[in-house]
């Protein structure tokens, strides 16, 4: 593929992305991260508040009025902004680039009121803020509502300017658009495209590519969103997965028919998984499932995953499993769990394979 064609896929390829608005969310949230990020965006608020106030006291545009009236609401909804973002939950991707654009359309209104065109102009900075969240939560569409209307409030201002009748009018009001565009227009999409990209990377980095499920980083990546689930204990059953004498196949057959055994058998295993489980392909010839089932349950389960892995073929193979459950109080219980049920899977090994071994934790 050209490199002109490249580009033109990957660009499409970005511009039609279901945006996951809840990717940022999983990656800050286990990290502790998600809290001062609410916090900082209320204060948001507050700071917008305030400023709001202030500019009571400024000259306002004709009829003062109306603009006093336009500047109080908008002052409520600033104070407002901070209980929304401290005491409910996080929006949706809906509520939440609803709140954005409302957001944009409060700051071309705020331009709006002051009495002049250089205090407008100066607010219209603030729609780099809004930007840099559309950025990080929300996709190329949305990104251009928030761009037009960040646009058509920068060159209307601009256009008040340049009727001003101010010394040098007409030359201050483009140069003061430049600049107040490249801040707020020309920089975001760049910004959005290039975290696109970091985003796209590190998710294909968390799946491995020869059976797509999902690597060893990605079942990091997932004990870590287990995180939120601390102090709400809640059964769980881990199950190490070894396909026996897999290297005689490579040796007999080729590392091709190997790489094929792979593919089925990671396609056989997540067909027989039970509801509300994760699995991985850790390395080698080895998967991890993790369930999130009573005990109770797990024998049943681990015999459905070694038979749909003996189904499979030809070359026929079968797989070890190990098993073990406990309750998860939070991730850092995950590792323990894991290397007991690691052990458990050697254990079918050395009782001859192609069976299932439970340890008790």
């Amino acid at each position: 593929m050209t490199s002109p064609s490249r580009a033109s896929t990957t660009f499409r390829d970005w511009w039609n992305d279901p945006v996951d608005h809840y990717w940022v969310l999983n990656f800050l949230r286990p990290r502790g991260y998600l809290r001062p990020l609410r916090l900082l965006i209320g204060m948001g608020g507050v700071v917008m508040g305030v400023a709001l106030v202030l500019v009571q006291f400024t000259p306002l545009t004709e009829p003062v009025a109306l603009s006093r009236a336009i500047v109080t609401a908008l002052t409520v909804a600033a104070f407002a902004w901070p209980v929304y973002w401290y005491f409910f939950p996080w929006p949706s991707a809906r509520t939440s680039i609803t709140l954005f654009i409302l957001t944009d359309i409060g700051i071309a209104l705020a331009c709006a009121t002051h009495g002049g065109p250089l205090a407008a102009m100066s607010t219209t900075s603030l729609f780099a803020v809004t930007g840099i969240y559309i950025v990080f939560f929300h996709g190329p569409r949305a990104a251009v509502v928030h761009l037009s209307i960040a646009t058509v409030t920068v060159l209307g201002v601009a256009v008040w300017l340049a009727a001003s009748g101010a010394p040098a009018a007409v030359p201050l009001a483009i140069c003061k658009a430049l600049v107040s565009l490249l801040v707020t227009v020309g920089i975001l999409p760049f910004a959005q495209f290039g975290f696109w990209l970091i985003r796209n990377s590190s998710v294909e980095s968390l799946v491995d590519e020869l059976t797509t499920l999902a690597n060893r980083r990605g079942l990091q990546d997932y004990v870590w969103r287990l995180k939120p689930r601390a102090g709400q204990p809640h059964p769980i059953c881990v199950f190490v997965i070894d396909l026996d004498q897999f290297k005689g196949i490579n040796d007999r057959h080729g590392h091709a028919v190997g790489d094929q055994v792979l593919v089925q058998t990671a396609a056989r295993l997540r067909d027989a998984l039970p509801r509300r489980a994760f699995i991985a392909r850790t390395g080698g010839e080895e998967f991890v499932v993790i369930a999130h089932l009573p005990a109770g349950e797990a024998t049943e389960v681990g015999e459905r995953l070694r038979a749909a892995v003996a189904a499979g073929g030809p070359p026929t193979v079968s797989a070890s499993v190990g098993v073990v459950c406990g309750q998860l109080d939070s991730a850092d219980d995950f590792d323990p769990l894991l290397e007991l049920a690691d052990a458990a899977m050697y254990a079918a090994k050395r009782d001859g394979g192609d069976r299932l071994a439970v340890i008790e934790p």
